[in-house]
């Protein structure tokens, strides 16, 4: 009879493990913590792949920004932003009360200093003669033939030269006023699109703040974030694949690659040209695809569901289940999309992370 109670509790507590094992595991896990119904933990790649896919962006052939050249009080605003605007067509004015009033001084002031120096060419000095061509010593121009009145003339002369340069210098600043005036007239550098606008109407603005941003878009760039080892060779003036929001394929070339690395991310900058006529817009997500990247484990490469990216995200994006009540969003690389539904990842996510998984 003991033999058949020691037999029987012992299948009983077998039969009833494995269950507690379970539970006690699926309480402890992120999982649980979280409250959602479905979850996945990161496996190892350990498998290879024929490309990786590289999440970038559409940005602009070049950016201008429009700054002003001087002070004043933005009285119009031509220029909205995401409007075409053409070579010189009116972005903002400024006032110009201030200086007007300036250069109507400056005027007044030019209008003295040339009557002064009419009268210094005409007026008689100190002998009587009338001006300094009133007496002449051979072909000498204005000297007076006696020696005794050298220093008179010089004095004179010396006026009449002081009268002409205080005219020539206020009609310089007139100008120069009119030069700062006309500065008040904000015109667009480029064809482009306005990206940004910086002001309102009625806002004070100091010389040398930004106004607007224009991007120039007839052509396009695309901006990529590549990983040290995969951009070793890469060269200027190859041509890449581009794969845009809605898996169009396309050509670009390499335009430019930055010398530096992120010390961060450990990734170097790349653009690529893109030919006209794409039909991407500034902003667009694409993707650069790089073949032969060969076997990827050993790179910390991990593989998901397809269904654990989040759908209408602009950069591919999981939650990451960590135990807390609301799951944390991230950003992960999309190395490939497998057939078998799993997708490889191979930045963002770690070996043995949970991550929730649609229904």
């Amino acid at each position: 009879m003991e033999n058949t109670r020691s037999l029987f509790s012992r299948r009983f507590v077998g039969f009833l493990l494995p269950p507690l094992l379970a539970f006690s595991f699926l309480a402890s896990s992120p999982l649980a913590a979280a409250g959602t119904g479905t979850g996945f933990q990161v496996r190892p790649a350990g498998a290879e792949v024929s490309g990786i896919r590289l999440g970038g962006a559409v940005i602009p052939y070049r950016n201008v920004t429009v700054a002003a050249q001087r002070g004043g009080r933005v009285t119009g605003l031509l220029a909205r932003e995401g409007r075409f605007v053409e070579f010189e067509e009116p972005l903002a004015t400024l006032d110009g009360d201030v200086l007007s009033e300036q250069i109507r001084a400056v005027e007044a002031r030019i209008a003295a200093a040339q009557s002064q120096y009419r009268y210094e060419m005409t007026a008689p000095d100190s002998s009587g003669a009338a001006g300094p061509f009133g007496d002449m010593f051979s072909s000498m121009m204005g000297m007076p033939s006696p020696p005794s009145d050298l220093d008179t003339w010089w004095s004179r002369m010396n006026r009449i030269n002081q009268a002409q340069a205080k005219v020539e210098n206020l009609e310089a600043k007139k100008r120069e006023l009119q030069a700062r005036l006309a500065y008040g007239s904000i015109t667009s550098p480029i064809d482009g699109v306005v990206t940004h606008r910086f002001i309102e109407a009625g806002e004070v603005v100091q010389p040398g703040q930004p106004l607007f941003e224009i991007a120039y878009v007839e052509r396009l760039r695309a901006k990529f974030e590549i990983p040290v080892d995969m951009a070793r060779g890469i060269r200027s003036g190859i041509p890449l694949t581009v794969i845009g929001p809605f898996g169009e394929r396309m050509t670009g070339r390499v335009s430019e690659i930055s010398p530096a690395v992120d010390a961060r991310t450990h990734t170097q900058m790349i653009k690529l040209d893109l030919a006209q006529g794409t039909g991407l817009k500034l902003g667009d997500y694409v993707e650069l695809a790089l073949r032969g990247t060969g076997h990827v484990s050993g790179t910390g490469a991990v593989t998901i569901p397809r269904a654990a990216l989040l759908p209408g995200s602009a950069l591919p994006m999981v939650r990451v289940l960590d135990g807390r009540d609301d799951p944390a969003e991230r950003i992960v690389r999309v190395a490939e999309y497998r057939d078998d539904g799993m997708v490889v990842i191979t930045s963002g996510l770690t070996a043995g992370e949970w991550v929730e998984v649609r229904r």
